[in-house]
């Protein structure tokens, strides 16, 4: 049997939807989830694997997630750790990824954001030296 410490895989675990769905869907736990039909609404997918099928059309808002596959049509926002767009994906919407992998003929229209944390701590020492280097020269200024 199973000890308290192991946890499931999500490999194991896949719910499939292949017929037209509307609402909100979001799942904790580590699930695949594979949308093939069409789905309006709200996807949040905070663990496992978000896919969209070759068939599927969704619409929604926003979806977010961890690991989002795209093999189909999307209208709406995306925010997630890691998308792949697949050959076939047609996005539109823009996105904000850590990790982003296109395959050749993936569409995309809209904005995309990935965030670099050394970049922003660079862009925040960098400013902090202008200010503190502005400093005596205005002191200065003001004396003479």
């Amino acid at each position: 049997m199973f000890k308290k410490d192991d946890k499931p895989e999500a490999e194991g675990k896949l719910i499939d939807i292949e017929t037209g769905i509307q609402g909100n869907v979001k799942f904790n736990g580590p699930i695949n989830l594979r949308i093939n039909g069409h789905f309006e609404g709200e996807l949040e997918a905070k663990k496992g694997t978000l896919i969209i099928g070759e068939k599927a059309d969704v619409k929604a808002k926003t979806i977010k997630g961890e690991n989002i596959n795209i093999l189909g049509k999307v209208r709406g926002d995306i925010i997630c750790t890691r998308l792949e767009l697949s050959k076939s994906a047609r996005v539109i919407g823009n996105i904000e990824v850590s990790t982003l992998v296109v395959g050749e003929g993936a569409a995309l229209k809209g904005k995309c954001q990935m965030p670099i944390s050394d970049e922003k701590s660079e862009h925040k020492e960098s400013a902090s030296k202008k200010k503190a280097e502005k400093k005596p020269e205005e002191t200065k200024k003001e004396g003479i």
